[in-house]
């Protein structure tokens, strides 16, 4: 079966993330000309569902669909990611940490029981 999709309408990577949705059932061969995407699907165990060329249409719908919608909020997301990185840099400038040379192992290697537990 050959199903034929509009360059025009749909993204190279809608048709070609739907095909790959497919693969565990079927196998997909892909072809191009100058107006349109050519999908030959055949089955590879059995039978081909009767309704498999809607499927892979309504498929390569929703895939074009989050391709637009990750063309639109790409600036976004790299905004977020961007800040989140930022907020994990550690200034090396102030590490919190203070050298007590007075301090001994003797002071602080007590049982806690040896201490309180009277």
């Amino acid at each position: 079966m050959q199903v034929k999709f509009s360059k025009e309408l749909y993204p190279k990577e809608a048709v070609l993330k739907a095909a790959q949705f497919f693969t565990d059932k079927y196998y997909m061969f892909l072809d191009i000309d100058e107006q349109y995407y050519f999908v030959n699907i055949q089955p590879i165990d059995g039978e081909m569902e009767k309704d498999i060329e809607k499927q892979f249409a309504n498929e390569v719908l929703t895939q074009s669909a989050r391709f637009k919608i990750m063309q639109e909020t790409k600036g976004i997301r790299e905004l977020i990611l961007g800040r989140a990185l930022a907020s994990t840099i550690i200034d090396d400038s102030d590490t919190g940490f203070v050298d007590d040379e007075n301090i001994h192992s003797e002071d602080i290697l007590n049982s806690w029981f040896d201490e309180y537990d009277k």
